[in-house]
């Protein structure tokens, strides 16, 4: 697992994992999973607007997200 930015108490995180590319966001309140192609959530707790500061930072970071998602799965 590689934590690529830490939002407060949240992380995103990539891990080494299955497909579809996603990452996950984690925190003690909270643990989503994102398709990394829509940024649109499949799985978790949380709502698209209450991650809505943290989903804006990966969409604006999505070629570094598709490097470590390469990285760690081929």
């Amino acid at each position: 697992m590689t934590t690529v930015r830490r939002f407060g108490k949240r992380r995103l995180a990539i891990f080494f994992d299955h497909n579809p590319p996603h990452f996950h966001i984690l925190g003690p309140d909270i643990a989503v999973v994102v398709d990394l192609r829509t940024f649109e959530i499949i799985e978790g707790n949380a709502t698209e607007s209450e991650l809505a500061s943290i989903l804006d930072w990966a969409r604006g970071h999505a070629v570094q997200l598709w490097s470590v998602w390469h990285g760690l799965n081929g």
